[in-house]
């Protein structure tokens, strides 16, 4: 992952189109991040593709009006992705369809095979869990474990404080683990 000095170049230089390959590089660095978090969201490969495309196209077509001083280039993101799945769910809430079940993205497609196979099924596993979760815990958990984030970026793309990060992390987690059945569990909850 580029620096954030880094990534505050490549902004700069793909700013007004100066250098097109520099907003491919953004692309680059955060596409998978952004996919995992909308997917996570929306529970639907080809929708979660859909809005990771509108995502990027909205922040190629905003990047001008975006400030390096203001918010970190990935929180940007993040809430663009957020107020896309939003809308999304907003439509969706007046369609009357009937939904497809789909398949989290498979863990691994490398390696053993049967490996593969009881990382694909503990994958779905997780997934179907996290779908019981808020909205808010399960924003949170993604945001933290999947995508790697801090408290401080994940009370920047939620806009709330860094204690209600901690908070709806450990509720959600302690949510999860009841969840799945561990009485016993890795402890994440006060994890920075």
């Amino acid at each position: 992952m580029a620096s954030e000095a880094g990534i505050r170049t490549l902004v700069k230089k793909a700013k007004g189109g100066r250098d097109p390959d520099a907003f491919g590089q953004l692309y680059d660095e955060y596409v998978d991040q952004i996919f995992r978090y909308i997917y996570y969201k929306v529970g639907n490969f080809t929708e979660a593709q859909d809005l990771t495309g509108q995502t990027f196209l909205k922040a190629f077509e905003n990047l001008d009006s975006y400030e390096l001083r203001d918010v970190a280039f990935s929180s940007w993101l993040y809430r663009i992705a957020h107020n896309l799945v939003v809308d999304y769910f907003r439509r969706e809430s007046k369609r009357e369809n009937v939904p497809m079940e789909e398949q989290p993205p498979a863990a691994s497609t490398r390696g053993n095979p049967v490996e593969t196979v009881m990382a694909d099924m503990e994958s779905e596993r997780l997934y179907g869990a996290m779908q019981k979760l808020t909205h808010n815990q399960r924003e949170v958990l993604v945001l933290k474990f999947i995508d790697n984030l801090s408290n401080g970026q994940v009370a920047e793309i939620m806009g709330i404080s860094v204690g209600a990060v901690k908070s709806t992390q450990k509720r959600g987690l302690l949510s999860l683990n009841r969840i799945l059945g561990n009485s016993s569990g890795p402890d994440y909850a006060e994890s920075s």
